[in-house]
């Protein structure tokens, strides 16, 4: 697996999505801004205070983001080289992983709602205008995997429609 985007300055990554190379592109980008907006709403909680399980339940959300994207990079770099059914399958499965990821997020700024001070409602909003675009590329980049593939992922079909309807609310 290539190194960790998370090392990376901001500007390091930035021109890694702007090169001709496959990878890092968009799940990769849209996994970075949903785990920004995980950052806000840690921030909001943990200025709030006392919203214990909500912080560690986004804490863990941002842990997965971060994951997937550097999943997501591995996966298309492998699918480009391999180009075989285990690949294919791996560069499906890694977008849905930030979906999942996303999806939960957008829930967990939900219930944070009105758990954060009013002076922090507005970072709680932007993390949840990140999360829903973020999952909207998401899963514009699980349909193009997906393209022409539905009968044989049938699974990730419905998983993808499945986390769509979740998510419905905070869209």
């Amino acid at each position: 697996m290539p190194r960790s985007i998370w090392g990376e300055s901001l500007a390091s990554f930035s021109d890694s999505v702007a090169a001709t190379r496959p990878a890092p592109a968009g799940v990769a980008a849209a996994a970075v801004a949903a785990e920004l907006g995980m950052s806000l709403l840690i921030k909001a909680l943990a200025i709030t205070g006392g919203q214990g399980e909500l912080l560690d339940a986004a804490r863990r959300e941002s842990a997965h983001l971060r994951g997937a994207a550097d999943d997501d990079i591995g996966a298309v770099m492998e699918y480009m080289r391999a180009r075989d059914a285990g690949a294919l399958r791996q560069a499906i499965e890694a977008p849905m992983r930030a979906a999942r990821a996303a999806v939960a997020g957008l829930e967990l700024c939900g219930k944070a709602s009105g758990a954060v001070k009013d002076s922090l409602a507005a970072d709680r909003s932007v993390a949840q205008a990140l999360l829903a675009g973020a999952l909207r590329a998401i899963l514009a980049c699980i349909d193009a995997n997906l393209r022409g593939r539905e009968e044989e992922h049938r699974d990730a079909v419905a998983e993808r429609h499945a986390l769509e309807e979740r998510a419905r609310t905070y869209l």
